[in-house]
C-alpha cells in the first residue's frame, strides 16, 4: 500500500494447504480480520515513512503450513502468500 493511499484497509487471512484460519491481535479469541482507517499510526518499531500508516499486530496460527493474507482497500486488492514453520 502506497503512502498516498488514504482509504480504509481490511486484512484477512486463511490457510491454503488445508482448512485453517489466520487470527489477529491478542486475547483468548483472536479477531479474524484487521481493519485500518486513514488515521492508523501507532508509534514504535522504528521510523515510519512520511504519510505512511503503521500498525503493529500479531498473526495467530495454530500450526505450520501455507497461509495467505488478503489485503483490500477501496482501489486495490493484494494477496501475500507465506509459509509458517515451527520455531525452535
Amino acid at each position: 500500500m502506497l503512502p498516498s493511499y488514504t482509504g480504509p484497509v481490511l486484512i484477512r487471512g486463511g490457510r491454503l494447504d488445508r482448512p485453517g484460519r489466520v487470527g489477529f491481535e491478542r486475547g483468548n479469541v483472536p479477531s479474524l480480520e484487521l481493519r485500518l482507517d486513514s488515521s492508523t499510526v501507532i508509534p514504535g518499531g522504528g521510523p515510519v515513512p512520511d504519510k505512511a500508516r503503521y500498525r503493529p499486530s500479531y498473526t495467530r496460527l495454530t500450526s505450520p503450513g501455507c497461509y495467505a493474507y488478503q489485503i483490500d482497500g477501496t482501489t486495490f486488492s493484494r494477496t501475500i502468500v507465506f509459509r509458517a514453520v515451527r520455531g525452535y
